[in-house]
């Protein structure tokens, strides 16, 4: 048998000569070699896109369950909120009230200190800025002891006085308005 030697064969489709410098020469080599390398950079990032998706997925549906957790809390917890923020309301009128006691306090103390012996209140009623009384004083002595003890008093801005009638068992009877005002500073030596 003879050695038979087998040669190459080279089969060249694009064709012989200057194909490369030919338009689409030009666009073929360019789609070889440069196209080749953006498509696969296309197809990595889609790839990377889609395995993104899924994490992306994962982490929204962790939020959204994490959510819905959330707003259960909170929805338990809103009367218990509701009850607090009352006892918190509640305390700061209580606190107010503490701070104010010492007024009315001294108002009561003013008065029972201005009223002479042979005088008695029928009626009162304090607020912050005044005191409204009824009086009955069975001299007119006591009238005038109670007006000048009521006006030498440095908490008392003015002094009003209403109508004046006799008495039940005697004596005057009067409606008395007296305007408390803020209580003095301590006066400073130079």
């Amino acid at each position: 048998m003879p050695a038979t030697k087998f040669s190459r064969i080279d089969i060249n489709l694009i064709g012989e000569g200057d194909f490369s410098r030919t338009p689409i020469g030009r666009i073929v080599t360019w789609a070889t070699t440069y196209g080749r390398y953006i498509m696969i950079l296309t197809e990595i990032i889609v790839l990377l896109a889609f395995i993104s998706r899924f994490s992306l997925d994962r982490k929204l549906t962790d939020l959204k369950e994490e959510i819905t957790q959330k707003q259960a809390i909170i929805e338990t917890n809103n009367s218990l909120e509701q009850q607090i923020r009352l006892v918190q309301q509640k305390l700061t009128t209580i606190r107010t009230l503490i701070t104010n006691q010492a007024e009315p306090i001294t108002t009561l103390r003013d008065i029972q200190n201005a009223l002479p012996p042979d005088a008695y209140l029928e009626s009162l009623d304090i607020s912050e800025k005044e005191a409204k009384m009824s009086v009955i004083v069975g001299t007119t002595q006591g009238v005038s002891s109670l007006l000048t003890n009521l006006k030498a008093n440095p908490h008392v801005s003015s002094v009003t006085i209403g109508d004046i009638t006799t008495g039940k068992m005697g004596g005057s009877q009067f409606d008395l308005t007296v305007e408390i005002g803020s209580t003095p500073q301590p006066k400073r030596n130079p």
